[in-house]
């Protein structure tokens, strides 16, 4: 089995998109293919017509799980069509990367995805990954796991430099992996006619020429559509322009298939004990000295298989040095993560001069909603994210000036916001929390969602 991951930390630029109907065609085209959502906004599902309360076991269960025999793929594949199985994801998966979530403790905390589907790896031939708009554990397992890397890239003014960013970050997760992992730019939302758009291509054909793939995806109304019905562009629309795009990029990705070596080694019941790079941990994450010293230093990267580190052709004085160093810094960024914040920046509800409204909760593994009046009431259109500094789990919403209510709903149970005392209520009803939005402040428009994005 082959697994590319679709990654950009950058929300809007069809990664969901790209992931569902690259592996919708590539079902379609007699490849038997499964698509994993490690997305904590569960998109997958939503575009592929899965419905969210039918889903009892998530991969976020399949990674957490302690099996004495590898993990059973038909306890936790959807199957959606006709060589199209989806793993799907859940709001909950966000507080596994949490620095004292489920799998900060684990040995092999960035190989637990890799674990799993090396167990299935003989039953398909393509795996394609969605992965969230954050750089942490969860995308760790996702490239930690990849044969390829594909990075779409949105045809905007912003896209370029954030298209530079993603190359650095990945290189760098990569060097400390200690194998190559491909990588290739995908062009998204391509309109000829935009001046800008072909601008943007061209600019990244001559900083990237070795990157860019020769095909991009173009700027279609069907896409966005077929989203919304819950079907891949194959279904809703076929014989289109926007089904010709995806299926140039499933055969440009037959005939350019990588070499399937990273699963290798994850066929068995129990991972192989490896190096494992601590050093990467997310932000507030604590090492003991031990761990530190038979870890190395921050920068050295750790081959994977090997059984000494670069850590040992150093002094012993000069490791205990260095992981001293280590833990002393990662400690103090840990004391920062747990101390008080500031009035105006704690749990509750703000709102900033430019209209923009933070909504802030406790970090928790339950799935975490704010409803309101800005988003109709709907229990799941604006769920709470984790932070990065995985304290917190917070949304980001765009108001117009004034009085706003809301509630936050807790796995579907609505409550009052136990961290905001701006209330009111009716005899008889639990009332509302509300915040106000400074007159004057942003644009006087209905509330707009910050897709994937905590600030």
């Amino acid at each position: 089995m082959r697994v590319v991951s679709i990654v950009n930390q950058k929300g809007g630029c069809g990664k969901t998109t790209t992931a569902v109907n690259l592996a919708a065609i590539l079902a379609r085209d007699g490849a038997r293919v499964l698509l994993v959502d490690m997305d904590p906004q569960s998109h997958c599902a939503a575009g592929l017509g899965v419905p969210d309360l039918t889903l009892e076991r998530t991969i976020a269960d399949a990674m957490l799980a302690d099996h004495a025999h590898p993990p059973r793929a038909d306890e936790y594949l959807w199957e959606v069509g006709h060589g199209l199985k989806l793993v799907p994801s859940s709001v909950a998966l966000a507080s596994l990367e949490a620095p004292n979530g489920p799998l900060a403790a684990r040995f092999d905390r960035d190989r637990r995805l890799a674990r799993v589907l090396g167990a299935w790896q003989h039953e398909f031939d393509w795996c394609i990954i969605d992965c969230p708009p954050t750089i942490g554990l969860l995308t760790f397992n996702a490239l930690r796991a990849s044969d390829l890397v594909l990075i779409p890239v949105e045809t905007g003014y912003f896209s370029l430099k954030g298209a530079e960013k993603q190359i650095e970050t990945i290189r760098s997760i990569v060097r400390r992996f200690g194998r190559d992992i491909p990588f290739a730019l995908l062009p998204t939302l391509y309109n000829e006619s935009r001046a800008l758009s072909r601008d943007v291509v061209a600019t990244l054909a001559k900083r990237f020429p070795e990157y860019l793939l020769p095909i991009m995806i173009r700027e279609h109304e069907e896409l966005r559509d077929a989203a919304s019905y819950g079907q891949s562009i194959m279904e809703f629309a076929p014989g289109s322009a926007a089904e010709a795009d995806f299926a140039l990029l499933a055969a440009w990705l037959a005939e350019n298939a990588p070499a399937a070596t990273a699963l290798a080694d994850f066929g068995a019941a129990e991972p192989p004990l490896m190096d494992i790079p601590r050093n990467v941990a997310l932000p507030g994450f604590d090492l003991s000295l031990d761990e530190a010293a038979a870890f190395g230093s921050v920068g050295e990267s750790t081959s994977v298989g090997s059984s000494t580190n670069s850590s040992a052709h150093s002094t012993p004085d000069a490791t205990l040095d260095r992981a001293a160093d280590l833990v002393s810094r990662l400690r103090a960024l840990a004391d920062r993560a747990r101390s008080p914040v500031p009035f105006g920046g704690g749990f509750g509800v703000r709102a900033d001069r430019e209209g923009v409204v933070i909504f802030s909760q406790p970090a928790t593994a339950h799935g975490l909603f704010v409803v309101g009046d800005f988003n109709g009431w709907n229990p799941v259109a604006t769920p709470l994210m984790a932070s990065s500094d995985g304290m917190r789990m917070e949304a980001s919403v765009e108001l117009s000036p004034g009085r706003h209510a809301y509630r936050i709903a807790v796995d579907g149970l609505e409550m009052l916001d136990p961290h905001n005392t701006h209330r009111e209520a009716e005899e008889g009803t639990i009332g509302v929390s509300l915040v106000e939005v400074p007159h004057g402040a942003g644009q006087s428009m209905p509330a707009r969602m910050s897709e994937g994005r905590s600030r």
